[in-house]
């Protein structure tokens, strides 16, 4: 059955002035799913860091950012002892932004202090600061970017 040109335009009537909306709610859920996956990779003592994993959706401005407990981007990324050199990945440009390391593009412990802050013992400090921290890796954003736009992609109701 062809249909004439006055049906063409009654079907495809409208069929834009909902996208905003449809593709606000499918980023949200996209991230949503995304994020869970992050969380469960995260490395878990008490869980307060994988509750603090959290997405930031501007729809205004079509941005997208996630944040957790800064201690997770450390954790992440690590950090670089004083005696011992740790498995460390580069610090993307878009975390430096917010979180930056000392010099170059890893994090690291200052050498002229003899341990790091915290509520842990005195002990575990002083060693935490020496030998440094190994990445974990559970967050990489590009994948995170990645899995996003493909749960998009496939959720997107036109």
């Amino acid at each position: 059955m062809a249909l004439d040109p006055a049906q063409i335009a009654r079907q495809i009537e409208g069929i834009g002035t909902d996208l905003p909306q449809d593709l606000g709610r499918a980023i949200e859920e996209a991230t949503s799913v995304a994020l869970q996956s992050i969380r469960d990779n995260a490395p878990v003592d008490s869980g307060s860091l994988a509750s603090s994993i959290r997405a930031e959706w501007d729809e205004s401005t079509l941005t997208l950012g996630i944040k957790m407990n800064d201690y997770g981007y450390f954790q992440n990324y690590g950090v670089a002892g004083t005696k011992n050199q740790t498995v460390q990945f580069g610090v993307p440009e878009i975390v430096q932004e917010s979180l930056p390391p000392r010099s170059g593009d890893t994090y690291s412990f200052n050498p002229e202090k003899r341990m790091i802050g915290g509520d842990l013992p005195f002990g575990v400090r002083v060693s935490i600061h020496q030998k440094g921290l190994n990445a974990k890796q559970f967050l990489d954003i590009e994948s995170f970017v990645n899995q996003v736009a493909e749960l998009v992609n496939e959720n997107l109701e036109l």
